[in-house]
């Protein structure tokens, strides 16, 4: 009995060590990234939170560039401090926040924000 474990564990060990490299892995990181001025933010909102799915802001912006006046963003993640962030700067004449979202993140939803950083200084009262 043994010995036909140790057979079958041998072959299955063997098989898996064959297939393993025609697995594809992931190759990529596709990143998403916002820099919004926080004179430009109107306005933030906190979606409503049901397990399984990602964490939610929309953020109402000054509409430019044929782009539309929300952006939602979304994250396995908490986004707390974010949005905390946001709030600080909103209004802001001189400082701005850049927001980077992992699209492909190793997460239950592959969305993950892993930069939501605060700059000062982006704009001079000369402007």
């Amino acid at each position: 009995m043994i010995r036909l474990l140790n057979r079958v564990f041998l072959a299955v060990a063997f098989v898996s060590a064959v297939a393993l490299p025609l697995v594809p892995a992931a190759a990529y990181q596709q990143l998403l990234t916002y820099r919004i001025a926080g004179q430009d933010i109107l306005a933030i909102t906190e979606g409503d939170h049901v397990d399984e799915d990602p964490w939610a802001l929309t953020l109402t912006v000054v509409p430019s560039g044929g782009m539309g006046n929300e952006i939602l963003i979304e994250s396995d993640g908490g986004l707390d401090e974010c949005k905390q962030q946001l709030e600080y700067v909103k209004g802001s004449t001189s400082d701005y926040i850049e927001i980077v979202i992992d699209m492909n993140a190793p997460t239950m939803n592959g969305v993950l924000v892993i930069q939501c950083a605060t700059f000062q200084g982006l704009f001079t009262s000369a402007q």
